[in-house]
């Protein structure tokens, strides 16, 4: 479903990336290529759960939430893994240990929230992942792309790539997400504008050149609350 040739070029494009923070400078940056190089696998595990009808969302999946978190950060060799075993173990205990930051909450949400339409949906996830406090120890805002690119691919609508015209401004929403801690009080109603802005956005990096089938017309942008 998921063209990954032309997504690989995409990300290619993005040759000023600081996979450090998920910004981007003039000139190469370091681990640019690993990064690439994980974010590219990590399409290749969203199309494989397409493909075979696995849903991270259904009861029983969260594993495969937490793989696609690792196959972003410690690829998927047997070399890789055993690198950074200490880093994913850290991972798996506050995944499904921290009950207020992890899985428990997040899957409170998904129970709540399945029904909605994949744009609506798919900007909640990248959302809940991202916002504070956030789902995983590192790459929130790679894994939350590939998990609604997830949301949208199984919707039949293009997945979420970065590109050179709207990378910066996801780093933006998603430091606005970051800043946003889902526990206060008030963090409701900048949280609903946060999700208008993300649906417009991701509606608008739509793009059938990432979908081996282009036939499908990407859904249209959600319309403005206040209109």
């Amino acid at each position: 479903m998921f063209d990954l040739d032309a997504i690989g070029r995409a990300l290619e494009e993005l040759t000023g990336w600081n996979a450090d923070d998920d910004s981007i400078a003039p000139g190469a940056s370091p681990g640019f290529e690993d990064a690439r190089r994980g974010m590219l696998n990590g399409y290749a595990f969203v199309d494989s759960l397409l493909a075979t009808g696995e849903d991270p969302f259904a009861y029983g999946g969260s594993h495969l939430l937490l793989e696609l978190n690792h196959v972003v950060l410690c690829g998927t060799t047997p070399a890789g893994r055993a690198e950074f075993a200490r880093h994913i173990a850290a991972t798996e205990r506050r995944f499904y240990d921290d009950h207020v930051s992890g899985a428990d909450s997040f899957y409170d949400w998904v129970d709540e929230n399945r029904g909605l339409k994949p744009l609506v949906f798919a900007s909640g996830v990248y959302r809940r992942i991202v916002g504070a406090p956030q789902l995983f120890i590192e790459g929130n805002q790679r894994t939350a792309t590939l998990v609604a690119s997830f949301v949208l691919g199984r919707g039949g609508l293009p997945p979420l790539v970065w590109t050179r015209g709207t990378f910066k401004a996801f780093a933006s929403l998603s430091a606005q997400c970051k800043a946003t801690d889902r526990r206060r009080l008030l963090s409701a109603i900048w949280g609903a504008a946060l999700d208008w802005r993300l649906q417009r956005l991701i509606a608008r990096a739509a793009d059938t050149r990432f979908l081996t089938n282009r036939n499908h017309q990407p859904e249209p942008a959600p319309v403005s609350p206040a209109a």
